[in-house]
């Protein structure tokens, strides 16, 4: 069964942005099950980042949801919950760096 007929841009959560949920806004790994994310490449200074905004579906329509993208998500601010970027971990460490901002008060 799909779930989720509006293609690949719009993802489950990965292990990534659900440890940063827990370590920094302490929401456990079951209330992230509804969340989605989008991303898209960008650069942050020198460096090459994935920029993702994190979402809840629930608050779109049909339509918004098919066409999910970073750029229609973040200009449409409806459903939103986190954005930021995640970049390449440096040379002493295996773990992606992840920076998330609030975005539900907003």
């Amino acid at each position: 069964m799909k779930l989720w007929p509006f293609g690949k841009r719009v993802r489950e959560l990965s292990e990534d942005l659900r440890a940063e949920l827990l370590k920094t806004f302490q929401i456990e790994s079951e209330d992230t099950s509804a969340m989605r994310f989008v991303s898209e490449r960008g650069r942050l200074g020198n460096e090459q980042v994935n920029r993702v905004c994190i979402f809840d579906p629930a608050a779109l329509t049909g339509p918004e949801l098919a066409s999910a993208s970073y750029e229609s998500l973040t200009a449409l601010k409806k459903g939103m919950l986190f954005t930021g970027h995640i970049m390449r971990p440096p040379p002493s460490s295996n773990q992606n760096m992840v920076f998330l901002n609030d975005e539900r008060a907003a």
